[in-house]
């Protein structure tokens, strides 16, 4: 087993107890190595937990309820886990122990043998062909300069719908399953606001927005329709397009960056500043000199895409069978599938295995996987689905299927347990020869 010689004196805000090496040094490729060989090519991700200051935790994250609001949070609770991001995330929370944001905040790291942890992108970048393959290295160093994972996967849980906004660049799927929603009802009524009303003309919306933060409420939710999501199905937001998410526990997947511009100025959590809502706009998507210039702000507006009259038909996706992973005591299913924007930008497939079931996973491409229900094994790695976590404990739920797993043939996945193993896959961009549904 390698050994680490550089840690880093940082932790991680979750793991204070968990030693981070210092993986842009030498011997990283070693350690990935021993990671490899532990569960049979899977890595084991830790669960990155992040707090939103306009939000409330909706309390479905399963932490333990000392858990969602740390001391060190400064009153920001615990609303969204990261499982697989490669770069820091934004959110404006301040460590008060540090006086800066969270060490690392939101970035996938790996439990090693020894009990230490790495970055999943220092992984990537010892060894970019055994983690994420040779395809997803060349399509992620033309798109961001470097080898990385260009995907992000995330839970985000919120009391309230999440204020209205919109990112100029980043594209994302949803899947709100039943799993992360215990006790919620097909008929609910918890729906998500998208676009605007094709009735709403740039006067109105221009009037609305120069009343941020003037006003008691700007009222953008009000010019929008709202659509009750399909619990266990997919549904797809591109990117310019204004959305107020349901409150309710969400699955999301979004291309490798963390961006976003807030429309809305009051929520059931509070009021939004005007600063606040450009606050995570990228310089090269929405210019500094540009925020609070409501007349540029309604002119880059894409007024085609958010009043398109079949936005929901386009989008939705309802649930279909993945044949192709399907056997004895085994059902998958696509709850993200097809093209959109021009291209396949991710999918998320789920299995179900009944008790004693087992099979062979051999996708195309390297995957994420978290875990639904139930227990059993992914490769050489047990993995359970727990209850009242508490933050800062070790819990082996969430892995990365690599490419020196596929090149060796797959993994074995099989349920352990006497209820049935649920696991769900995120996929990136181009990782079917034929995209899923077409």
């Amino acid at each position: 087993m390698a050994n680490s010689t550089s840690v880093l004196a940082e932790k991680l805000h979750e793991y204070p107890q968990q030693d981070v090496i210092d993986g842009t040094g030498g011997g990283t490729a070693a350690i990935l190595d021993d990671c490899l060989n532990k569960n049979g090519g899977v890595l084991l991700l830790l669960q990155r937990y992040a707090g939103r200051t306009f939000c409330t935790p909706g309390k479905r994250l399963r932490l333990d309820a000392q858990s969602y609001y740390p001391d060190y949070m400064n009153g920001t609770g615990l609303d969204e886990i990261w499982m697989c991001c490669t770069v820091p995330i934004v959110t404006g929370v301040i460590d008060t122990r540090t006086k800066k944001a969270p060490f690392r905040e939101g970035e996938a790291h790996a439990l090693t043998p020894n009990g230490q942890v790495i970055s999943l992108q220092d992984l990537i970048a010892a060894k970019p062909e055994a983690v994420i393959g040779e395809k997803i290295s060349a399509f992620s160093k033309e798109m961001f300069g470097k080898p990385t994972w260009p995907i992000v996967s995330k839970k985000f849980d919120n009391l309230n719908p999440i204020p209205d906004h919109l990112h100029w660049t980043k594209w994302e799927v949803y899947d709100i399953n039943s799993f992360d929603n215990p006790g919620v009802s097909a008929s609910h009524y918890h729906t998500t606001a998208m676009g605007l009303y094709s009735f709403v003309t740039k006067d109105q919306f221009l009037a609305c927005m120069k009343s941020f933060g003037k006003t008691e409420y700007n009222g953008i939710r009000h010019l929008a329709p709202h659509v009750m999501m399909r619990l266990d199905n997919g549904f797809v937001m591109p990117n310019g397009v204004l959305h107020s998410p349901t409150n309710l526990c969400t699955h999301e997947l979004h291309v490798t960056m963390d961006e976003h511009f807030l429309a809305e100025d009051l929520t059931l959590d509070g009021r939004i500043g005007a600063a606040d809502a450009f606050y995570a706009c990228r310089e090269e998507d929405y210019p500094k000199s540009r925020h609070e210039d409501w007349e540029y702000l309604v002119e880059k507006f894409d007024f085609a895409a958010n009043q398109d009259p079949d936005f929901v038909l386009k989008n939705s996706r309802p649930a279909i069978a993945a044949q192709e992973f399907a056997g004895e005591g085994v059902d998958a299913k696509w709850i993200v599938y097809g093209d959109f924007l021009g291209d396949q930008k991710c999918s998320i497939l789920r299995l179900t295995l009944q008790p004693g079931a087992k099979m062979t996973f051999r996708p195309e491409s390297p995957a994420l996987f978290h875990t639904n229900a139930g227990s059993g094994r992914v490769g050489k790695l047990e993995v359970r689905y727990h209850q009242n976590m508490k933050l800062g404990e070790l819990y082996p739920e969430i892995g990365f299927i690599t490419q020196a797993a596929l090149a060796s043939g797959g993994v074995e996945i099989a349920n352990t347990g006497k209820e049935p193993l649920v696991l769900t896959f995120d996929f990136p961009q181009h990782a079917h020869t034929k995209t899923p549904g077409k």
